[in-house]
């Protein structure tokens, strides 16, 4: 069933609200569901002007200081350290004073089913992030969390393009994310041949030296792309390093877009390494299968960075690293690009001591126990991947988002494919294909539903859920849905649907909630 609960409260007085309420939708079967009960403003934290704007109560799913029944699961985030797995969404819509200004929303979870107990709503209009609003700034498009500092609270690093690429992180606390500061030092990418316009810059965030501290990388070809961890209070890293500029793929790759970065051991060596995307300029008119998207591995050491000669991998348009065939080496999936490849397949590159590549499996609509038909147009292709564990069986499985990728693209289905790992990698079985109309998403394509996906386990039970977020326009409202994860696969019984009015409500501004990436 799909309960709908409005609610209100005090308004602001500074600004008008946006969609005129606060609503909150949740979707259940059988036991009782809370709804997401929006706080009406802002509360400034008292600590000084170095605070940034303190989470505030957006729900009824727990209460904030009380002790944890587990640590939260190895690897989430956990930005005020109660235990309960958090979530931030990287928004690159509009603020105010700042059309594509950027934020980030943070949830803060409740430990009990995939509902939110705190919500937290960061641009750099607040006093305590560095920056101000202005226009295209992108503040929190790329986000990535790690505890940088080592004093056990994850903290979030953002991208940010107010005057030239840099990075600020937010610290966690007990109190959640609590103070921020600008990176030092930070540089851009330098690919001779890759077009290098200052949007497309990139953030990553792994051990790439093998000494146990998160590393960031932020500018590929760059003597100090590498930002070593861990990082001062004042954003001073360790020390820098080189980062190579991938090679070009091919001959006749005159330019490429820099679309993306992706970390994890690719190789098992307990190091993590680098993987980049970039999108030939082949122009707009190009057939599908004629598209170059040119994939780039770079291995990590405790050296630095190398470049294996034999390692290549297939072109693809996004990706996600996971360890989908249990053997403790991650993998890279893919969403393949050009030649055979059909648009709604997923590739795996599996990981191995020599590097990715050198055994691959395809899934798409024709593998037997994939649901649904291969779709009839362009427009609808994976363009979100994530990994996790949502079965609870030790492998990580894979979920891929088909939101509308082009603006002018056809009205159509927006859809998210769930496919489960196992000993012989990722296979159809127990595959579940969620389309966002069912869901309660604007339906033919308003809503993007699947821009981008997470899987991470907000309960705690072992089992990831899945986060797929519907960013919408100036007209549709952003959300983000929560399924909780079973052994089934993701479940639409029990699903929270977090509206963007929990964070921003202002009237005008189309906050594309979950436009960007995902950290958790």
């Amino acid at each position: 069933m799909i309960v709908r609960m409005d609610g209100s409260g005090d308004q602001v007085e500074a600004a008008a609200r946006r969609w005129g309420g606060r609503r909150t939708w949740v979707i259940g079967g059988g036991a009782a569901v809370v709804a997401l009960a929006v706080a009406a403003g802002m509360v400034i934290a008292d600590g000084g002007p170095g605070d940034i704007a303190a989470p505030y109560g957006c729900g009824t799913g727990g209460i904030h200081g009380a002790a944890a029944s587990a640590p939260a699961p190895d690897g989430a985030a956990d930005f005020d350290g109660d235990g309960h797995p958090d979530l931030a969404l990287g928004s690159g819509g509009s603020v105010a004073d700042g059309s594509g200004g950027g934020s980030v929303e943070v949830a803060y979870g409740a430990g009990d089913g995939t509902r939110i107990a705190r919500c937290q709503y960061l641009t750099q209009d607040d006093p305590g992030i560095p920056g101000a609003n202005r226009d295209e700034a992108f503040f929190g498009t790329d986000v990535v969390a790690r505890d940088f500092d080592g004093d056990g609270y994850t903290d979030l690093a953002a991208s940010v393009f107010d005057w030239k690429p840099s990075v600020i992180i937010m610290w966690g606390s007990e109190d959640g994310l609590s103070r921020a500061v600008r990176v030092l030092g930070t540089d851009g990418s330098h690919v001779a041949w890759g077009t290098d316009p200052i949007l497309d810059e990139q953030l990553a965030a792994g051990d790439f030296d093998g000494d146990r501290h998160p590393d960031l990388v932020f500018g590929l070809g760059s003597d100090k792309g590498l930002l070593k961890g861990p990082f001062g209070r004042d954003g001073t890293p360790a020390d820098t390093g080189r980062v190579p500029a991938p090679r070009r793929p091919a001959p006749d790759v005159a330019d490429a877009n820099y679309d993306d970065l992706l970390a994890g051991d690719l190789d098992g060596d307990g190091v993590d390494d680098l993987v980049s995307f970039h999108d030939a300029d082949t122009g707009p008119e190009v057939p599908w299968r004629e598209r170059t998207q040119p994939v780039s591995y770079l291995r990590g050491g405790r050296d630095g960075f190398t470049q294996p000669e034999d390692t290549r991998l297939p072109y693809a348009g996004e990706g996600a690293i996971g360890d989908v065939d249990g053997d403790g080496i991650d993998d890279l999936v893919l969403s393949p690009r050009g030649g055979d490849a059909s648009r709604s397949s997923v590739t795996v590159a599996y990981g191995a001591k020599a590097g990715p590549g050198a055994r691959t499996t395809t899934v798409d609509r024709d593998t037997p126990g994939v649901p649904g038909g291969e779709p009839q147009d362009e427009d609808a292709v994976f363009t979100s991947l994530d990994t996790g564990d949502v079965n609870g069986d030790g492998y990580a499985d894979v979920v891929a988002g088909a939101p509308r990728w082009d603006i002018y693209g056809e009205p159509g289905p927006e859809q998210v494919l769930y496919l489960a790992g196992g000993p012989d990698g990722l296979s159809g079985k127990g595959a579940r294909l969620f389309d966002g109309a069912d869901l309660g998403a604007a339906p033919g394509g308003d809503a993007d539903f699947g821009s981008a996906v997470g899987l991470t386990d907000l309960d705690g039970d072992g089992r990831a859920d899945l986060v797929v977020t519907a960013p919408g326009s100036d007209t549709v409202d952003g959300v983000a849905h929560l399924l909780p994860g079973t052994a089934d696969g993701p479940s639409t019984a029990g699903v929270t649907r977090l509206t963007g009015d929990a964070f921003d409500d202002t009237e005008g501004l189309g906050l594309l909630m979950g436009g960007g990436e995902i950290a958790h």
